[in-house]
């Protein structure tokens, strides 16, 4: 095998690496997450039995945790992603993704990933992506990545709603509680922040704010009705695959009269669901967040592990 990553070195080495020795051939990889000279072996979306070929003493594991979910309009943050070399393990938990609340967080040996946090909850999971918020809520600050990486600060709500800021986890966008308003946008980063929505009983033309993009894209808000005036709901962020396929967020729906929802994030997997109506967007697989929209049934994407060695 040319060229293997050995215990203790990185498995996120840039693509055009070249050792100085010039015997040796620069590295060509499509994404940081795929470890240069390993193959990948299993992928795993369900906890339960792991089975590891004897003689396998090291294995690399990246662990995406479950997508949180919406609630009062807010989008769900993307779940977390963490990566490193363990110890070959018997089981693995594989997190849900959260309806109307936070994601499960996956775990196999030493790796462990948060799930996304629930929009308005202002709960912080490891790594995970800040839900978006509504009104006057908090939006949730963004996790602490897995290699201490620091998450991202939360939007401000409230008249003139700010986006999250970009960290290891996106925070959350910020609500809009006034007329002829935007959302504030998911913050970007490893997983993507929720974006905000909107409150009852407004006026004028409303746009929710987008999740925000990663390797995990968080969902987008959803806002309620107005009567006479265009409603726009938030587009999902978007996600990117171990071998660097661009997943696409779910896009909002729009309607005049009427209350619309969000679009799913993207996950590490697949795409983000799109809204139809009032029916907001699911999560893509491994750890898209949910769009947003009250009392919504979107699910955010469930947890996904990938085994190299």
């Amino acid at each position: 095998m040319a060229n293997p990553i050995k215990r203790g070195e990185s498995g996120g080495q840039v693509s055009t690496w070249a050792n100085p020795d010039d015997s040796f051939t620069p590295i060509n990889q499509t994404s940081f997450l795929n470890p240069y000279g390993l193959t990948l072996r299993q992928t795993i979306t369900s906890s339960g039995a792991v089975t590891i070929p004897a003689g396998i003493t090291w294995v690399y594991a990246v662990v995406v945790g479950g997508g949180g979910g919406s609630y009062q309009d807010g989008g769900g943050g993307g779940g977390s992603v963490a990566w490193n070399w363990t110890v070959p393990q018997n089981i693995c938990i594989i997190g849900a993704g959260g309806t109307n609340a936070s994601g499960g967080f996956s775990r196999y040996g030493n790796v462990i990933a948060g799930g996304g946090n629930y929009a308005n909850s202002g709960v912080i999971s490891l790594g995970s992506g800040g839900g978006g918020s509504w009104a006057s809520n908090v939006p949730s600050t963004g996790g602490t990545g897995y290699w201490g990486t620091p998450g991202g600060g939360g939007g401000t709500s409230g008249a003139t709603p700010t986006s999250g800021r970009v960290g290891a986890g996106g925070g959350g966008g910020g609500g809009f509680n006034s007329a002829n308003s935007t959302g504030g946008n998911g913050g970007s980063g490893i997983s993507g922040g929720g974006g905000g929505g909107g409150t009852t009983s407004l006026t004028g033309t409303n746009t929710a704010g987008n999740g925000g993009s990663g390797i995990v894209g968080g969902g987008g808000g959803g806002t309620p009705s107005s009567s006479g005036f265009v409603t726009t709901g938030g587009n999902g962020g978007n996600g990117i695959g171990i071998d660097g396929t661009l997943y696409t967020g779910g896009t909002g729906s729009t309607g005049t009269s009427v209350q619309v929802t969000g679009g799913g994030g993207a996950g590490i997997a697949a795409i983000g669901g799109n809204a139809v109506g009032t029916t907001a967007g699911n999560g893509g697989l491994g750890g898209g967040g949910a769009g947003g929209r009250t009392s919504s049934t979107a699910v955010g994407g469930a947890g996904i592990l990938y085994i190299f060695y």
